[in-house]
């Protein structure tokens, strides 16, 4: 059963039903309108806070876009500067390099002129000796002295300059510490050929007690050249000494081990000498001869071929250095820098990103 009477919500007196329905409603309604109003203003609010913030984030951006723009220009223009600082080095390295070039290029000009001049000379004087006549041998630019301590290192070998006579190193072969012979050489320069030079030489030979006598000359008779014997004494070119030394030392130390007589020694002696002078020996030592030039010049190719090789590594060196100085520009460049550019690609919370 519905009741007849209920309780004001406002005031608390008894009201009828249907008056308490009535302003229950009404109660509703106003509480409705006052929601609806809240609402309102509150959606006014956070719209009118959403524009100004909206507002700022375009000033903010517009703000960053400037100051991208202005690092843009910036890093271009430091590309420049570096660009230009590339080249410029680039320049200097190519001039440095330029006058290295002409100054390598002059020292092998001066070093061809000089090679050049005493070419001409050695033709010239070449020229003189055969208008008189005369042979001439290989070997003049040979120090013999210091040729033979090299390659007999055992012997004595004693200059005789200033001595009297006309040879200037004495030959003294060792064997087991003792002496096994020795060689006369007579190798001193001469502009003309004299037969007086073997008469002193072969004087020489018997006043010294020499086995042998070895005149060293780069001038020949008229008819001889490069080896010939003339009373007993061995007349060769200088490039022929040493190959001549190692045969008569052979020949020595054989013969002091095998206790020759006199007249053994002496056919001995003869029978060498004429294997000297024969085609065969002149053959074969022209045939060493050829060969020792070829071994120099195999030295030579790959002296050229090291030398290649470091031309080579120095410039990639050089490249590498250029590299190097690049990076250490770069560096220097952003660790002289007081701002640091912000990255272009640079990802916003969603909270701060404005709808475009």
């Amino acid at each position: 059963m519905v009741p007849t009477t209920d309780k004001c919500p406002w005031c608390g007196s008894t009201i009828t039903h249907a008056k308490f329905l009535q302003i229950q409603a009404a109660i509703r309604e106003d509480e409705r309108k006052k929601l609806a109003d809240a609402e309102k203003t509150l959606r006014a609010q956070l719209e009118k806070e959403i524009a100004v913030h909206a507002q700022k984030l375009m000033k903010e951006r517009k703000a960053l876009d400037a100051e991208r723009a202005k690092m843009t220009k910036q890093i271009e223009l430091v590309k420049q500067d570096l660009d230009r600082q590339k080249k410029k080095e680039i320049s200097d390295v190519r001039q440095i390099l330029q006058k290295d070039r002409e100054a390598a290029l002059l020292r092998k000009d001066a070093e061809f002129a000089r090679e050049r001049e005493a070419l001409q000379k050695k033709i010239s004087d070449m020229s003189r000796r055969v208008k008189k006549g005369l042979d001439v041998g290989e070997g003049g630019e040979i120090d013999l002295y210091e040729e033979l301590r090299g390659a007999f290192p055992d012997d004595q070998i004693t200059p005789m300059k200033g001595k009297s006579g006309a040879a200037n190193l004495l030959h003294d072969v060792r064997y087991k510490g003792k002496s096994a012979g020795k060689i006369l050489i007579d190798a001193k320069p001469r502009g003309a050929w004299q037969q007086a030079f073997v008469t002193k030489l072969r004087q020489d030979q018997s006043d010294t007690g020499a086995d042998h006598a070895i005149l060293s000359t780069t001038i020949f008779p008229a008819g001889k050249r490069e080896l010939f014997i003339d009373s007993g004494v061995i007349v060769v070119a200088p490039a022929r000494v040493g190959a001549i030394v190692e045969v008569l030392r052979k020949a020595l130390i054989a013969m002091h081990a095998a206790k020759l007589s006199d007249a053994e020694r002496a056919d001995k002696v003869s029978r060498l000498f004429r294997f000297i002078t024969s085609t065969t020996f002149k053959r074969k030592l022209t045939e060493a001869s050829d060969l020792a030039g070829e071994a120099l010049q195999i030295d030579v190719d790959e002296k050229r071929a090291h030398d290649n090789v470091w031309k080579k590594r120095g410039t990639v060196l050089t490249r590498i250095k250029n590299v190097l100085r690049e990076i250490d520009t770069d560096v220097a460049a952003i660790l002289e820098s007081r701002d640091e550019p912000p990255p272009l690609n640079v990802v916003r919370p969603a909270a701060f990103r404005v709808k475009e």
